[in-house]
């Protein structure tokens, strides 16, 4: 089962994501705000995937307790990966080991920004959200209960018309809830982080932010060569950006937003109205993709699935010389035409022996398991004893 949850998993996210960057690709002409919305469906619903595949109830299911006869010769068994370190197993620890990294580094952002939250001082109040003066180098807007615009000691010596403009930016910020989309995003790539479709859909997020944001300050009448001016002095006096906020000048490349502004069209803002529909689709994309081929394990409103036809295991020379006795227990899924896939042996007894019971239930055929009257997939354990007589 380890093996084909990291196989959907891969596919149904890349799928996801490659779906994103193709909708962002049809979408260049619209508004930042289309295009940051495009790019958190797709991380949130991708991101969604490995959990959405965990999801079911916890309850294994014996179908059938087979005694094995002693005769038949010994053949070519199913060669199965029976031992501790298989390489599903491996796959997943390295996953898990990436995700604590990516963690580790988001946490450390954490702690940079509770810091220079907490050794800020108050400055003002602009649109319901505290302005305070930190130890920062550009302008940033951190939290999503209680919001709050960092600025640069030099923002006291700011003129009204540049402390405007910048506030309008940072206010933007807050009121479309991108430090929310931010922290959607991070963990969506700390969780896909050996996806590449993931490291161009999380940065591509973060640059729709601020174009989006720079949008609502031009839309407010500022001036695009003035506002052009305030990005270059603010870029020139940036050293770093903290990693989990949404600072004004580190998340998008500056020539792009320069062009930009240049290039803005008021009615672009309102081309989200037109283009909305693209939204839905890609949620209706996740729902699809998401959902698409679940395996069910046995719990309330499942049927188990029978065995209507099968075939008695042999026992090999080996073990018969031996007289070797015991169990042999897989689980498999028992998919809508009537077969077992997916076949592995959680209780091995001997090689040949684990082979020769993987071979018979290859040869079986079930009843599929029903969800609400319909034949789905079915995860289930079989238990084959083998017994001398």
């Amino acid at each position: 089962m380890l093996e084909s949850y990291l196989i959907s998993v891969a596919m149904k996210s890349t799928i996801l994501l490659a779906a994103g960057l193709v909708l962002l690709r049809c979408l260049r002409r619209q508004s930042a705000a289309v295009r940051h919305l495009v790019c958190l469906a797709a991380l949130a619903s991708a991101a969604a995937v490995p959990l959405l595949a965990l999801w079911s109830p916890q309850w294994s299911f014996l179908i059938i307790s087979l005694p094995a006869g002693p005769r038949g010769a010994a053949g070519v068994g199913n060669n199965l990966a029976t031992g501790q370190f298989s390489w599903p197993m491996m796959l997943a620890a390295i996953w898990a080991l990436g995700i604590f990294v990516m963690s580790v580094r988001a946490a450390g952002g954490w702690v940079v920004m509770l810091r220079a939250r907490h050794r800020s001082t108050h400055f003002l109040d602009a649109d319901g959200a505290e302005v305070r003066i930190g130890a920062v180098s550009t302008p940033l807007t951190c939290g999503v209960s209680r919001p709050l615009i960092l600025l640069p000691e030099d923002a006291r010596d700011w003129d009204e018309a540049r402390l405007r403009a910048v506030l309008l930016h940072e206010s933007a910020h807050i009121l479309r809830r991108d430090c929310l989309a931010k922290y959607i995003a991070q963990a969506s790539r700390a969780l896909l982080w050996w996806n590449p479709f993931a490291w161009m859909v999380a940065p591509r997020l973060n640059r729709e932010q601020e174009l989006a944001c720079d949008d609502v300050v031009l839309s407010a009448g500022i001036p695009a060569d003035f506002y052009a001016d305030v990005l270059l002095e603010l870029a020139r006096d940036c050293s770093h950006s903290l990693a989990l906020g949404c600072a004004m000048t580190g998340s998008s490349p500056l020539r792009q937003r320069l062009v930009h502004l240049f290039e803005w069209r008021k009615e672009a803002i309102h081309a989200r109205r037109r283009t909305a529909i693209a939204i839905p689709l890609l949620l209706l994309l996740m729902t699809t993709v998401s959902f698409a081929e679940k395996i069910y394990k046995i719990g309330p409103g499942i049927v188990p699935p029978k065995v209507v036809e099968k075939s008695e295991p042999q026992y090999t020379d080996e073990a018969k010389a031996a007289k070797l006795e015991g169990k042999v227990v897989l689980s498999i899924v028992v998919g809508t035409d009537q077969r077992a896939h997916d076949i592995k042996v959680t209780k091995s007894l001997d090689e040949g022996l684990d082979a020769k019971a993987v071979s018979a239930i290859k040869t079986w055929r079930f009843q599929p398991g029903t969800k609400n009257g319909k034949p789905v997939s079915v995860q289930a354990n079989v238990e084959v004893n083998f017994r001398l007589l």
